[in-house]
Protein backbone atom coordinates (compact mmCIF):
# COMPACT_ATOMS: atom_id res chain seq x y z
CA UNK A 1 0.00 0.00 0.00
CA UNK A 2 2.82 2.38 0.86
CA UNK A 3 4.20 2.47 -2.69
CA UNK A 4 1.17 1.80 -4.92
CA UNK A 5 -0.01 4.71 -7.06
CA UNK A 6 -3.59 4.29 -5.84
CA UNK A 7 -2.42 5.05 -2.34
CA UNK A 8 -1.55 8.66 -3.16
CA UNK A 9 -4.96 9.46 -4.64
CA UNK A 10 -8.13 10.09 -2.73
CA UNK A 11 -10.07 6.85 -2.07
CA UNK A 12 -12.89 7.96 -4.38
CA UNK A 13 -10.65 9.02 -7.27
CA UNK A 14 -8.18 6.62 -8.86
CA UNK A 15 -7.50 8.55 -12.08
CA UNK A 16 -3.82 9.24 -12.76
CA UNK A 17 -4.93 12.62 -14.17
CA UNK A 18 -6.63 13.54 -10.89
CA UNK A 19 -3.67 14.19 -8.62
CA UNK A 20 -4.41 16.51 -5.72
CA UNK A 21 -2.80 19.93 -6.18
CA UNK A 22 -0.52 19.27 -3.19
CA UNK A 23 1.03 16.33 -5.07
CA UNK A 24 1.71 18.08 -8.38
CA UNK A 25 5.34 19.12 -8.04
CA UNK A 26 6.02 19.63 -11.74
CA UNK A 27 4.03 22.84 -12.23
CA UNK A 28 2.92 25.93 -10.35
CA UNK A 29 -0.53 26.02 -8.79
CA UNK A 30 -2.94 26.86 -11.65
CA UNK A 31 -3.89 30.58 -11.64
CA UNK A 32 -7.61 29.93 -11.11
CA UNK A 33 -6.74 28.06 -7.91
CA UNK A 34 -3.81 30.21 -6.79
CA UNK A 35 -6.02 33.31 -6.86
CA UNK A 36 -8.14 31.81 -4.06
CA UNK A 37 -5.20 31.05 -1.77
CA UNK A 38 -3.49 33.27 0.78
CA UNK A 39 -0.22 34.31 -0.88
CA UNK A 40 3.32 33.58 0.34
CA UNK A 41 2.39 31.69 3.49
CA UNK A 42 5.17 30.79 5.95
CA UNK A 43 3.84 30.01 9.41
CA UNK A 44 5.96 30.20 12.56
CA UNK A 45 5.94 26.81 14.31
CA UNK A 46 8.25 27.91 17.11
CA UNK A 47 11.21 25.86 15.87
CA UNK A 48 11.14 27.53 12.45
CA UNK A 49 8.86 28.47 9.58
CA UNK A 50 6.79 25.97 7.66
CA UNK A 51 6.93 27.37 4.12
CA UNK A 52 3.92 26.23 2.10
CA UNK A 53 5.13 26.08 -1.49
CA UNK A 54 1.68 26.08 -3.14
CA UNK A 55 1.26 29.71 -2.10
CA UNK A 56 4.44 31.07 -3.71
CA UNK A 57 4.60 32.26 -7.31
CA UNK A 58 8.39 32.10 -7.64
CA UNK A 59 11.37 30.20 -6.31
CA UNK A 60 13.15 33.48 -5.59
CA UNK A 61 10.57 34.33 -2.91
CA UNK A 62 11.25 31.03 -1.14
CA UNK A 63 15.04 31.43 -1.43
CA UNK A 64 14.83 34.89 0.15
CA UNK A 65 12.85 33.48 3.08
CA UNK A 66 15.53 30.87 3.68
CA UNK A 67 18.23 33.56 3.55
CA UNK A 68 16.45 35.30 6.44
CA UNK A 69 16.39 32.18 8.66
CA UNK A 70 17.83 33.13 12.09
CA UNK A 71 20.50 31.11 13.89
CA UNK A 72 19.05 28.21 15.88
CA UNK A 73 15.96 27.81 13.71
CA UNK A 74 15.06 25.13 11.17
CA UNK A 75 12.77 26.32 8.38
CA UNK A 76 11.14 23.70 6.14
CA UNK A 77 9.60 24.17 2.69
CA UNK A 78 6.98 21.67 1.53
CA UNK A 79 4.78 21.30 -1.58
CA UNK A 80 7.21 23.31 -3.71
CA UNK A 81 6.79 23.19 -7.48
CA UNK A 82 9.90 21.87 -9.26
CA UNK A 83 11.75 21.42 -5.96
CA UNK A 84 14.88 20.13 -7.72
CA UNK A 85 15.11 23.38 -9.66
CA UNK A 86 14.65 25.42 -6.50
CA UNK A 87 17.59 23.63 -4.86
CA UNK A 88 19.70 24.00 -8.03
CA UNK A 89 19.10 27.76 -8.01
CA UNK A 90 20.58 28.03 -4.50
CA UNK A 91 22.64 24.86 -4.02
CA UNK A 92 25.04 26.68 -1.71
CA UNK A 93 22.11 27.52 0.58
CA UNK A 94 19.54 24.72 0.27
CA UNK A 95 19.39 20.93 0.26
CA UNK A 96 16.82 18.16 0.01
CA UNK A 97 15.98 16.84 3.46
CA UNK A 98 16.47 13.02 3.47
CA UNK A 99 12.91 12.44 4.63
CA UNK A 100 9.86 10.63 3.32
CA UNK A 101 6.43 12.22 3.22
CA UNK A 102 3.46 10.08 4.21
CA UNK A 103 -0.26 10.78 3.85
CA UNK A 104 -3.27 9.38 5.66
CA UNK A 105 -6.63 9.84 3.95
CA UNK A 106 -9.04 10.62 6.76
CA UNK A 107 -12.21 8.55 6.86
CA UNK A 108 -14.94 7.58 9.36
CA UNK A 109 -13.26 4.21 9.97
CA UNK A 110 -10.68 5.93 12.21
CA UNK A 111 -11.85 5.05 15.71
CA UNK A 112 -11.24 6.67 19.09
CA UNK A 113 -8.75 4.48 21.01
CA UNK A 114 -9.63 3.21 24.46
CA UNK A 115 -8.37 5.38 27.36
CA UNK A 116 -5.12 4.32 29.01
CA UNK A 117 -4.85 3.79 32.75
CA UNK A 118 -1.24 4.99 32.63
CA UNK A 119 -1.57 8.30 30.79
CA UNK A 120 -4.11 10.67 29.32
CA UNK A 121 -4.03 12.68 26.10
CA UNK A 122 -5.32 16.24 26.25
CA UNK A 123 -4.90 19.63 24.60
CA UNK A 124 -1.88 21.71 25.57
CA UNK A 125 -2.91 24.30 28.16
CA UNK A 126 -0.78 27.35 28.88
CA UNK A 127 2.85 28.19 29.53
CA UNK A 128 3.62 25.34 31.94
CA UNK A 129 2.68 22.80 29.27
CA UNK A 130 4.62 24.71 26.58
CA UNK A 131 7.74 24.70 28.76
CA UNK A 132 7.33 20.98 29.43
CA UNK A 133 6.97 20.28 25.70
CA UNK A 134 10.12 22.26 24.99
CA UNK A 135 11.97 20.22 27.62
CA UNK A 136 10.69 17.07 25.91
CA UNK A 137 11.94 18.29 22.50
CA UNK A 138 15.41 18.86 23.93
CA UNK A 139 15.47 15.42 25.58
CA UNK A 140 14.53 13.86 22.23
CA UNK A 141 17.28 15.72 20.36
CA UNK A 142 14.82 17.97 18.52
CA UNK A 143 15.04 21.68 17.76
CA UNK A 144 13.54 23.59 20.71
CA UNK A 145 10.39 25.63 20.19
CA UNK A 146 9.75 29.08 21.64
CA UNK A 147 7.17 28.55 24.43
CA UNK A 148 5.52 31.94 23.81
CA UNK A 149 4.99 31.03 20.18
CA UNK A 150 3.53 27.65 21.15
CA UNK A 151 1.02 29.33 23.49
CA UNK A 152 0.07 31.88 20.84
CA UNK A 153 -0.29 29.20 18.17
CA UNK A 154 -2.58 27.07 20.34
CA UNK A 155 -5.05 29.97 20.44
CA UNK A 156 -5.36 30.04 16.63
CA UNK A 157 -7.37 27.91 14.21
CA UNK A 158 -4.20 27.06 12.29
CA UNK A 159 -2.49 25.02 15.04
CA UNK A 160 -3.36 22.38 17.59
CA UNK A 161 -1.07 20.79 20.20
CA UNK A 162 -1.85 17.59 22.11
CA UNK A 163 0.16 16.30 25.04
CA UNK A 164 0.32 12.95 26.85
CA UNK A 165 0.42 13.23 30.62
CA UNK A 166 1.49 10.52 33.06
CA UNK A 167 -1.58 10.01 35.27
CA UNK A 168 0.53 9.23 38.33
CA UNK A 169 3.18 11.96 38.19
CA UNK A 170 1.52 14.60 35.98
CA UNK A 171 4.66 14.71 33.81
CA UNK A 172 4.28 15.58 30.12
CA UNK A 173 5.73 12.52 28.37
CA UNK A 174 4.52 13.01 24.80
CA UNK A 175 3.49 15.75 22.40
CA UNK A 176 2.35 16.33 18.84
CA UNK A 177 1.55 19.43 16.78
CA UNK A 178 -0.92 19.74 13.93
CA UNK A 179 -1.22 22.39 11.21
CA UNK A 180 -4.56 22.97 9.48
CA UNK A 181 -3.75 23.77 5.85
CA UNK A 182 -7.28 24.98 5.17
CA UNK A 183 -7.01 27.54 7.96
CA UNK A 184 -3.42 28.45 7.05
CA UNK A 185 -3.90 29.27 3.38
CA UNK A 186 -7.21 27.92 2.06
CA UNK A 187 -5.83 24.57 0.89
CA UNK A 188 -7.87 23.39 -2.14
CA UNK A 189 -7.04 19.80 -1.15
CA UNK A 190 -8.53 20.40 2.32
CA UNK A 191 -5.64 18.91 4.26
CA UNK A 192 -3.57 19.13 7.42
CA UNK A 193 -0.15 17.98 8.59
CA UNK A 194 1.48 16.43 11.66
CA UNK A 195 4.71 17.79 13.12
CA UNK A 196 7.01 17.41 16.12
CA UNK A 197 5.84 14.05 17.43
CA UNK A 198 7.90 13.42 20.57
CA UNK A 199 7.71 10.78 23.29
CA UNK A 200 9.96 10.54 26.34
CA UNK A 201 12.28 7.55 25.92
CA UNK A 202 11.27 5.70 29.13
CA UNK A 203 7.61 5.83 28.02
CA UNK A 204 7.89 4.68 24.42
CA UNK A 205 6.65 1.17 25.19
CA UNK A 206 3.30 2.58 26.33
CA UNK A 207 1.99 3.23 22.81
CA UNK A 208 1.88 6.98 23.35
CA UNK A 209 3.13 7.83 19.86
CA UNK A 210 0.40 5.75 18.24
CA UNK A 211 -2.23 7.32 20.47
CA UNK A 212 -1.09 10.88 19.71
CA UNK A 213 -1.14 10.24 15.95
CA UNK A 214 -4.65 8.77 16.17
CA UNK A 215 -5.83 11.66 18.31
CA UNK A 216 -4.59 14.19 15.78
CA UNK A 217 -6.15 12.19 12.93
CA UNK A 218 -9.50 12.23 14.73
CA UNK A 219 -9.16 15.94 15.45
CA UNK A 220 -8.89 16.75 11.76
CA UNK A 221 -11.46 14.17 10.71
CA UNK A 222 -14.06 15.84 12.94
CA UNK A 223 -13.13 19.20 11.40
CA UNK A 224 -13.85 17.91 7.93
CA UNK A 225 -10.29 17.63 6.63
CA UNK A 226 -9.50 15.04 3.97
CA UNK A 227 -5.89 14.09 4.68
CA UNK A 228 -3.05 14.28 7.20
CA UNK A 229 0.56 14.51 5.98
CA UNK A 230 3.81 14.01 7.86
CA UNK A 231 7.53 13.92 7.10
CA UNK A 232 9.87 11.34 8.64
CA UNK A 233 13.60 10.72 8.22
CA UNK A 234 14.26 7.82 5.86
CA UNK A 235 16.21 5.85 8.49
CA UNK A 236 13.69 6.21 11.33
CA UNK A 237 12.46 2.66 10.84
CA UNK A 238 10.38 2.46 14.03
CA UNK A 239 8.43 5.60 13.16
CA UNK A 240 7.92 4.44 9.57
CA UNK A 241 6.53 1.11 10.79
CA UNK A 242 4.17 2.96 13.11
CA UNK A 243 2.86 5.26 10.39
CA UNK A 244 2.41 2.49 7.83
CA UNK A 245 0.58 0.38 10.42
CA UNK A 246 -1.84 3.27 10.89
CA UNK A 247 -2.60 3.44 7.16
CA UNK A 248 -0.25 6.20 6.00
CA UNK A 249 1.11 5.82 2.46
CA UNK A 250 4.08 7.46 0.75
CA UNK A 251 3.47 10.51 -1.42
CA UNK A 252 5.77 12.43 -3.81
CA UNK A 253 6.29 15.50 -1.63
CA UNK A 254 9.80 16.64 -0.73
CA UNK A 255 11.09 18.75 2.14
CA UNK A 256 13.72 21.42 1.55
CA UNK A 257 15.87 22.96 4.27
CA UNK A 258 18.68 25.45 4.63
CA UNK A 259 22.29 24.38 5.09
CA UNK A 260 23.08 25.37 8.66
CA UNK A 261 24.68 24.10 11.84
CA UNK A 262 21.55 22.24 12.97
CA UNK A 263 21.17 20.46 9.63
CA UNK A 264 24.82 19.66 8.88
CA UNK A 265 24.50 15.96 9.68
CA UNK A 266 21.68 15.69 7.14
CA UNK A 267 23.56 16.98 4.11
CA UNK A 268 27.18 16.06 4.87
CA UNK A 269 26.44 12.37 5.19
CA UNK A 270 29.37 10.35 6.48
CA UNK A 271 31.90 13.13 6.05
Amino acid sequence: MATHLAGILAPTDRSVNSYPISLISWQQTPPHIASRLKPEVAIDCGWGNLILGQTFSSHEQIIELFRQEPEGRRDIAMYVYDPHILVAKASDLLFFDPSITYRLWLHPGIKQPSPSKKYRVRLLQGMADALAVNKLYLACGMVPSDPETVCQNQRTSCFVYYVAEDRETGEIVGSVMGVDHKAAFGDPDNGASLWSLAVSKPYRAWGIGRRLVRQLSLHYLTRGRDYLDLSVLYNNKKAIRLYESLGFCRVPVYAIKRRNRLNRHLYEGGR
